[in-house]
């Protein structure tokens, strides 16, 4: 019975020390999972630009994603918006193709309460709006750089000086996309180079 005991305290105390890096383990693989939702949504953009050789934007919005004619609100993009679309321009009318090309809700695959935790910010360029546009050659639109920033306030600071792995979306003006870990060490191959 002493043995039993024993063993059960020794358990209780591995569970202990156990939990907190498992807490952290779960906050980290859902901004993994956020980061890869967004990377996706940029790369469909960017195809869409380029099979149908028109301008194409991936944008960050907070609207809902069933209000009608949402591909052509001009209210639409927002820095921090947690849901996404990808639209692409008709020339022939001047504007957004009415049904969108891609989209996802904040809320979809997600927890409610976890979900409300996620934070993105579309950092690049300066007075960046929401919206990465493509050109038909693959390229950003405007010839700048993009960068989307996805953070978990509510888990922690950023690594290096808090436990959550932060993450970024670059976009180059040639449209090469990439995620990467801003806190990975040089030469990691998660590191933002």
């Amino acid at each position: 019975m002493i043995e039993l005991l024993i063993g059960m305290a020794i358990l209780a105390i591995v569970l202990g020390l156990g939990a907190p890096a498992m807490g952290t383990y779960l906050q980290n693989s859902k901004l993994a999972a956020a980061t890869a939702s967004y990377y996706a949504g940029v790369q469909a953009a960017r195809t869409e630009a380029i099979r149908r050789n028109v301008l194409t934007q991936f944008v960050l919005t907070d609207l809902p994603l069933g209000n009608a004619g949402l591909a052509n609100d001009p209210a639409l993009p927002s820095v921090n918006g947690r849901s996404w679309v990808v639209r692409s321009w008709r020339p022939a009318n001047a504007d957004f193709d009415p049904t969108l090309v891609d989209k996802k809700s904040s809320n979809e695959g997600e927890g409610s309460v976890v979900a409300q935790a996620i934070v993105v910010n579309c950092a690049l360029p300066a007075g960046c709006v929401g919206a990465i546009p493509f050109n038909g050659f693959g390229g950003t639109f405007d010839n700048q750089p993009y960068r989307i920033d996805i953070s978990n306030p509510a888990a922690g600071a950023c690594a290096p000086g808090g436990p959550v792995r932060c993450r970024q979306i670059r976009v180059s003006p040639g449209g090469q996309i990439s995620a990467c870990d801003p806190a990975a060490p040089a030469g990691d191959s998660r590191a933002c180079t």
